[in-house]
């Protein structure tokens, strides 16, 4: 069975982006446009790993990772922040969050699908 990988991007071009490029690898995806709807949608569908986009409306990405990581149906879940911010104090932030890793925007896709074979153990 194909591993299942939950992208949450309000943007829809970046989401439909990550979702080719994760197919094409043999991954299953789910989507999600904000924050609120990928936190339901992780505790409903039990993704074995989440594409987490910061800036997004209803529920940002820093909420949404807090969100994930003190439910205990989805704390366990690898989260790859993929985001436009670079600071190194807001890597320390979402790393200390519960964030497995990040990865800038725009994505490389060999840089992407070789983080997340990594937290997959693949």
């Amino acid at each position: 069975m194909s591993k299942r990988i939950l992208v949450a991007d309000d943007a829809a071009s970046f989401r439909r982006l990550e979702e080719m490029l994760l197919k094409t690898r043999g991954y299953t995806t789910l989507s999600a446009k904000d924050g609120a709807e990928a936190l339901k949608r992780a505790i409903v569908e039990q993704p074995d790993l989440i594409l987490l986009d910061i800036q997004m409306p209803v529920m940002d990405g820093v909420q949404t990772l807090a969100a994930l990581k003190r439910d205990s149906r989805t704390k366990r879940i690898p989260v790859i922040i993929v985001t436009t911010l670079g600071r190194d104090k807001d890597r320390d932030i979402l790393l200390k969050g519960g964030a497995s890793d990040l990865i800038g925007k725009p994505v490389d896709g060999l840089t992407l699908v070789r983080k997340i074979r990594a937290l997959l153990g693949e």
